[in-house]
């Protein structure tokens, strides 16, 4: 059994960039409520990139259970991701797309690695159980 949208990549594909987005505008609120309980602010962001995330790339793959989709995908949601982050957290104005990308940090490419690491085993794991 498979899903409906395995042969429609182009209907999956669009929700990696847009769940990168939208955890990176709701990171603020986040940030907030991780500061009410006396945490440091930073620690939303990094259960975004560290759990959050992975756990989105998971999901997506299951859908698609395509692996170039899943390479492709990782680097769109973390490229929302930070496009997000961008918009909540404005540090330069004007930013441009050359702004944006210089702003990534070393740790967030490794972890884009790992995001398709997941979606791709995930993909071929899939693929083995809904034959």
């Amino acid at each position: 059994m498979r899903f409906a949208t395995t042969g429609s990549w182009w209907l999956v594909f669009p929700f990696y960039p847009f769940c990168g987005l939208v955890l990176g505008l709701a990171d603020a609120r986040l940030g907030g409520w991780v500061q009410q309980f006396g945490l440091r602010l930073g620690l939303a962001t990094a259960a975004s990139v560290n759990a959050r995330l992975p756990l989105l790339a998971i999901g997506i793959a299951v859908a698609h259970q395509r692996m170039g989709i899943a390479w492709l995908g990782a680097a769109g949601m973390v490229l929302g991701f930070l496009l997000g982050l961008a918009i909540v957290h404005p540090r330069v104005f004007p930013w441009d797309a050359g702004t944006l990308l210089r702003s990534i940090p070393p740790v967030l490419v490794l972890a884009c690695v790992g995001y398709a690491v997941l979606g791709t085993l995930t993909a071929l794991a899939a693929r083995a159980v809904w034959k």
